[in-house]
Formats: structure tokens, C-alpha cells, sequence
């Protein structure tokens, strides 16, 4: 165990039995505050002081953060499972001396053209009828990445495109799409990285089947784009090669949204707004890179989640946007961060002794108001929270009902009521959170946060001695499910239950 992983341990011993709402003073949020790149960081509300943080970015230190911080934007193998780089910063380069820029920037400026090429209404479909409806067929990184960013920005999508997402397997609700667009004016992108995922293989054919009805047998090509690391699978599959767009096996799908997986936001938005967005995540990116940890949000937002896991023993974690842009935020990160820290075994192959990623769950906040936040207010649990709040320029302070409830929630998370004999209404408070407030709700803006989390991810990664870039788990229940078939009723080797459900329930 790291020594400064021991003196962590101590402190937090003697301060569990003091209430936050007691440690401010005049200059605590000063002390327990960061900002840059658009995003003010406050820490004060959590059961830490300034000696902590200290012992946390030590301890960062102490893990050689920043060596591994250099080898992942030298272009490392730092996947090690894998034996894989990791670079999705490249993706939103702007220029670099790595060996795979080049064909960085040519994907880029090809799905640029493409994207342009459908708003100025240039993309014909095989019965010579314009392209005005896009479906972005995909699931995890393929699907929730470019969602979040055509949401947030949803009212600069011009009226004259139709976005759609296929994403979950489900035949009623597929067919329904499919019955509700016009497949003459519509063109359907297949992301997958592998483009062997069972998910998007099944919804693809059930487009291409609706389309040969309506287009003919060859009309359908016209129809699809392809996006992922193999090209000879999409020539393979029928995507014509001036629809085709490559990725690399060194993005993870949730770190993929900066690439032609986010060919849909493009369309949808403009490349001005896209690549706004990848000028934000740069900057969090040389800021990342060139701070140091006792200035650096990604590090110390990190570093005070670590504290509420490890050493105040919080399980559960809850994100709270508080602005309709970003409501599907949490949805993305669950990903982001439970497929890549939900980990038990360490780099050499050791089970760990502690704790790693935590329960991920959050929604809108006014509605989490009515709806989970009660059992946070009041329950036995223990949960760590972090706020995110974009404050209305164009309204009195008085009328930004969501960013002052916002404020409240998190101190009324820390005060509770202090009469502890008030019974059914008692709140016991003393509950941490972090609120992060944004300058605004820009593309930049966006670009930034997502990249801070991002980074948030690999730091923890890096002190918890885990490889944050694989995700095993996920591949084991893929390889069952499609082992399942109705001869699996004889198969011993599964288990009893559900050989009796395919009994009892397949067709």
C-alpha cells in the first residue's frame, strides 16, 4: 500500500465524525475551488479540507500519474490486455507528429465534405430523391456519444433534416421507424467498429429489407454509410467506398464520438457546430496535459471521487444536470465510466483489495427532485453526488428556477435539518457532493466536460492500477447470447433456468 494511501486512510478517521457544514470558513470554497476552460469546479461540499487534498494529489503523484499521462499522448501501449494505444485526444487534434494524424485528418475532412454534401441537399438516393433523413444505426459509443451532442444542440438542426437513432433490438419499434420515414429520402449509417456487432448486424438487415422493397435489390447501397475499423467488412457488407469511414482499434467505442461516429452530429448540426465541440475538448486536453494536479480539473475531480470511494466509503454516485441540453449526460457517462473502471483485477492480474468504480445513476435534476432524491435526503444509504448546472445568462437570478434549485440540493444535502428530533422529517445532510457550473452551454463547453470526464476515468484508472481501455465483461454475455439457440435445451453445459425459459418462452 502507498504511503500516502495510509496517511489518507488516517486522516479520514479523524474527520468522519465532523460535519461539513463545520469546517467552512471565510476562505474554504477559494481553497476548494478550481476553474479553467469554461468550467468552475466547487469541491467545499465535501468531507475533505485542504490538507486532504493535498494527500490526494500526492498520492497521484506518488502513482506516477504524470508519466502515465505522457506515454497515453505519446501514443503508448498503454491498453495492455489489448496491447493497444490509446488516442482518442487525436481525434480532435488539430495537428501532430503521431504517424496516425494522417489519416486522422483525412477521415475528417471526408466526413466533413459528406456531411456538407447532405445539408446543401447534394445526396441523391437511388430514385434520384434528395437525402433528407438520416439513422444512425448503433448501440453503446455508437449510439449514445453522438445522441447527447445532436440533443444538447438540438435547435440548430435545420427543420428540413429528419434524425432518428436505432440502437435497442426490438421489432415493434423498428418496424415502426421504419413505416414512419420516407426509405426513398433516407440514408442509414452503420456504426460498429468491428461491424460484426449482433445488435447492429439485426437492425441493418431489417433497414435493407425495407429498403429492397422500396429502392430494388442494388437501389439499397445508395442508402447506407459504414463506419468502423475494417474496410473489407463494409466492402463486404455492400457499402459503396465513397460512404465508407474508418476508425481505428486504438478508440474505444466510448471514447469514439470524436471520429466519424459522430458522422450523424455532423449532419444534424454543421461542421462549424461539431467541430466547435472538438476545439473544447482539445482545450480540456492541453489543459490536462500542461497543469499541474493541484490546478488540473480532471485530476482533482478524480482525486475527490477516490476520497469519497475509497476512504469514505461511498457506493453509489449520482449526476444531476441541471439543464435540459445535457440530459442525456448521465446516460453517457454510466458508460464511460462503469464499462471502463468496473474493474476487480489489476494490470498484473491481482484482485484488488478495494473498491473501484462506483453505481452510476442520475437524471435531470428537477426531475430527480420528484422522483430519487428523496431516498438520497433520507435513507441509510451512502451516495456521492455531483451537480452540474449551466446558469441562464438571460434570466434574473430570481427566475433561474433550475440553477437555484441546483444550489439548494446540494446544501440541503450538507446542512439536513438540524433539529435531529424532528422524526419522519428529520435529514440527517452531511451528504458530499461536487458542483460543477458551467459559463455556458456552448459546444466548447460540452467538447470540455465530456473530455474532462474522459480524463477524469484514465487518472482514476491510473492510481487504482487498472486497465481502464478493455471491457471483458462486456464480451461474455455477447458470447452466450449467441450461443443461445432452441437445440440449447440439450446443451448440459448451460444452466438449468435458462434452458427451461427457451423451453418455455422461445419460438
Amino acid at each position: 500500500m502507498k504511503k500516502t494511501w495510509r496517511n489518507l486512510t488516517a486522516q479520514a478517521e479523524l474527520i468522519s465524525s465532523k460535519r461539513t457544514i463545520d469546517l467552512f470558513d471565510d476562505n474554504r470554497l477559494e481553497q476548494l475551488s478550481v476553474s479553467s476552460n469554461g468550467i468552475f469546479i466547487d469541491f467545499s461540499k465535501n468531507k475533505l479540507n485542504s490538507s486532504i487534498v493535498d494527500d490526494l494529489v500526492a498520492l497521484a503523484k506518488e502513482c506516477e500519474l504524470s508519466k502515465a499521462i505522457n506515454a497515453m499522448f505519446a501514443g503508448e501501449t498503454i491498453n495492455c490486455t489489448e496491447q493497444r494505444a490509446v488516442m482518442h485526444f487525436l481525434l480532435r487534434a488539430e495537428n501532430s507528429d503521431l504517424p496516425e494524424w494522417k489519416e486522422v485528418f483525412e477521415q475528417r475532412q471526408k466526413a466533413i465534405e459528406f456531411a456538407q454534401k447532405i445539408r446543401n441537399e447534394n445526396l441523391l438516393g437511388a430514385t434520384g430523391k434528395v437525402i433528407d433523413t438520416i439513422v444512425n444505426i448503433g448501440i453503446g459509443g455508437s449510439d449514445l456519444g453522438p445522441r447527447l451532442v445532436i440533443d444538447a444542440f438540438k435547435h440548430h438542426v435545420p427543420k428540413v433534416l429528419n434524425i432518428h437513432f436505432m440502437s435497442d433490438v426490438d421489432y415493434s419499434e423498428s418496424a415502426q421507424l421504419l413505416d414512419s420515414i420516407n426509405l426513398e429520402t433516407t440514408l442509414f449509417i452503420l456504426c460498429s467498429k468491428s461491424f460484426t456487432t449482433w445488435e447492429t448486424q439485426t437492425n441493418a438487415q431489417l433497414a435493407i429489407s425495407a429498403l429492397k422493397e422500396k429502392v430494388g435489390e442494388a437501389g439499397w447501397q445508395r442508402h447506407f454509410a459504414g463506419v468502423a475499423v475494417d474496410q473489407q467488412a463494409m466492402t463486404d457488407f455492400g457499402i459503396i467506398p465513397e460512404h465508407q469511414f474508418l476508425i481505428w482499434d486504438w478508440v474505444g467505442g466510448r471514447y469514439s464520438v470524436w471520429s466519424s461516429i459522430g458522422l450523424v452530429a455532423r449532419i444534424a448540426l454543421g461542421n462549424d457546430i461539431f467541430d466547435r465541440f472538438l476545439a473544447g475538448a482539445r482545450e480540456m486536453d492541453q489543459h490536462f496535459q500542461q497543469t499541474p494536479f493541484e490546478q488540473n480539473l480532471p485530476v482533482l475531480l478524480a482525486m475527490v471521487q477516490i476520497w469519497n470511494i475509497n476512504f469514505m466509503n461511498h457506493s453509489v454516485f449520482i449526476t444531476l444536470p441541471y439543464r435540459h441540453g445535457l440530459r442525456l449526460f448521465p446516460d453517457y457517462q454510466q458508460q464511460l465510466e462503469m464499462e471502463s473502471n468496473g474493474k476487480s483485477v489489476d494490470t498484473n492480474g491481482d484482485i484488488m483489495a478495494y473498491h473501484t468504480c462506483p453505481y452510476i445513476f442520475g437524471q435531470l435534476g428537477l426531475n430527480a427532485q420528484h422522483a430519487f432524491m428523496q431516498l438520497v435526503h433520507q435513507s441509510t444509504h451512502n451516495t456521492y453526488l455531483e451537480f452540474i448546472a449551466v446558469p441562464e445568462k438571460a434570466v434574473p437570478f430570481e427566475d433561474d428556477v433550475a440553477f437555484r434549485s441546483c444550489l439548494a440540493q446540494s446544501s440541503a444535502l450538507m446542512k439536513g435539518t438540524l433539529d435531529i428530533d424532528s422524526g419522519a422529517k428529520h435529514c440527517p445532510g452531511d451528504r458530499p457532493s461536487t458542483t460543477l457550473v458551467l459559463d455556458e452551454m456552448s459546444p466548447e463547453t460540452l467538447g470540455g466536460l465530456v473530455a474532462l470526464y474522459e480524463h477524469k476515468v484514465f487518472v482514476q484508472s491510473v492510481i487504482w492500477g487498472i486497465n481502464a481501455f478493455d471491457q471483458f465483461g462486456v464480451e461474455l454475455g455477447k458470447q452466450i447470447a449467441k450461443s443461445l439457440t432452441k437445440e440449447s435445451t440439450d446443451n448440459t453445459a448451460i444452466d438449468g433456468s435458462t434452458r427451461e425459459l427457451i423451453r418455455r418462452f422461445g419460438h
